[in-house]
């Protein structure tokens, strides 16, 4: 196994290097020691534009939200947040916010909104909207799969920073699987189960793609958003976990988050219900 910096240099600079970029940066290093186990929350949907009649505001659920985890899974250390944010309200909120968070962007992130979350987490979207970093002995995957105002999914477009180097991305990492104790993937637009068409999921080519590379290198498991309902599976022996968006769901479905628990040889996940 190679040492901790190499590692962490090839995630910002070599898995880009085949194709003639690099990174600016190294992506953010988790601060907190090796342990057993630690937790985390994933955060769908949040659409804090997103105010509907009779109900608390989008904003309002976000907060309500995060007093829950504050709650019911004070141990979380980080939220991954899954997609269709609308920065303009996140950040003002963001002195407010206790809970680290590390975002992607979804569909609902036109432009300019991408932008704004370029300038709220500078650390990992800087000058890329997809990224890595490291918890400990475990990687996280930032993946872009969402470009503005299309509901299907696609690893590649000119909406994407870099456009044409997420799969290459993705790849070089996935292929050095066993240097790390888990590895962890989140984006918004998720993969259909069995690669059969759908609006609200990616492309049949890039879910294609993205099944064969999941089968062949076996991440630990993989989360995302967009569907606005809880739709698990798995792709040959990984965990593909759709998290229910905190602000609406289809067909009623409760509104809150997925908590995770990583263990060193497993990974348990139970929904938190913000009501």
């Amino acid at each position: 196994m190679t040492d901790r910096l190499s590692r962490r240099q090839f995630i910002a600079v070599s898995a880009l290097g085949t194709a003639g970029l690099a990174f600016s940066q190294m992506p953010a290093v988790a601060q907190q020691a090796d342990g057993a186990s630690y937790t985390f929350a994933a955060i769908a949907d949040p659409h804090l534009r997103e105010d509907r009649e009779g109900e608390p505001t989008g904003v309002e659920k976000f907060h309500a939200l995060l007093a829950r985890l504050e709650e019911e899974a004070p141990e979380a250390e980080f939220g991954l947040l899954l997609g269709d944010i609308h920065p303009d309200k996140l950040g003002p909120l963001m002195p407010e916010i206790d809970l680290p968070l590390r975002v992607v962007h979804g569909n609902h992130e036109r432009d300019a909104h991408r932008d704004m979350l370029r300038e709220i987490f500078p650390e990992d979207l800087g000058e890329q909207d997809y990224y890595a970093f490291e918890r400990g002995e475990d990687l996280f995957l930032g993946m872009c799969t969402a470009i503005p105002g299309d509901h299907v999914g696609h690893f590649q477009s000119q909406h994407i920073n870099p456009s044409t180097q997420q799969l290459a991305w993705l790849e070089e990492l996935l292929a050095r699987r066993d240097e790390w104790r888990h590895v962890f993937s989140y984006a918004h637009i998720p993969p259909e189960e069995h690669n059969r068409p759908s609006g609200m999921c990616l492309a049949q080519n890039d879910g294609r793609w993205l099944h064969e590379l999941v089968t062949q290198t076996v991440p630990t498991a993989m989360f995302f958003g967009h569907r606005h309902r809880q739709i698990d599976f798995e792709i040959a022996t990984v965990p593909v976990y759709g998290v229910r968006s905190c602000n609406w769901n289809f067909d009623s479905e409760p509104i809150g988050c997925t908590v995770v628990t990583v263990e060193p040889e497993r990974v348990e996940t139970r929904f938190l219900a913000t009501q």
